[in-house]
């Protein structure tokens, strides 16, 4: 990988960390999301693993969104109390669908369309991250009282794909922010 490509698939880490913590930041919790160090840890408390894909324009995104048992019934809406298996496998795809798709509206900025696929959940122990031959990897964790989360997030990018910026008109300015319900 040249120093371009590998520019380009840093620009994707990093749009995929500041949409996680914009999403956790929305569900009350204050993180600090650390990069793994370069060996994957043993984690053997129950976990939920939703993993979805997003691709398009010589873009493939793979996300692996690990969560706590305790740690997801904590962000459920209905709280802890009350939420059934079915909630917590619900709400696990539900949230990595919301990560990997504010990752899709930064790509906008970008110039880039991806469509995103259907979550997937996988539920066990020491559940580990599987990434597509030449795909960039690199997995993240953040930590709270209630538990522990493992994101994963595998890039592919064509030979001739660049990611830039693009500068913002006056009429973007008037797009609406994210959240945000038009009524027509």
């Amino acid at each position: 990988m040249n120093a371009c490509d590998a520019a380009h698939h840093q620009i994707l880490h990093d749009l995929y960390v500041q949409a996680c913590g914009d999403l956790l930041s929305a569900y009350g919790l204050t993180v600090q999301i650390q990069k793994h160090p370069g060996s994957i840890r043993a984690h053997h408390a129950a976990s939920y693993v939703s993993v979805l894909s997003a691709t398009g324009e010589g873009i493939r995104l793979s996300s692996m969104f690990k969560i706590d048992r305790d740690l997801v019934a904590s962000l459920h809406p209905l709280g802890p109390d009350g939420t059934s298996q079915a909630d917590l496998e619900d709400w696990c795809r539900e949230l990595n669908n919301q990560l990997v798709g504010r990752v899709k509206n930064k790509l906008l900025g970008y110039g880039r369309i991806v469509m995103v696929g259907i979550p997937v959940l996988l539920m066990g122990t020491n559940v580990n991250p599987v990434g597509e031959a030449n795909s960039e990897i690199r997995e993240y964790s953040v930590e709270s009282a209630q538990g522990e989360i493992t994101l994963t997030l595998s890039t592919l990018l064509a030979h001739d794909v660049e990611l830039w910026e693009e500068q913002s008109s006056p009429a973007d300015d008037a797009m609406m922010a994210e959240g945000m319900i038009a009524l027509f």
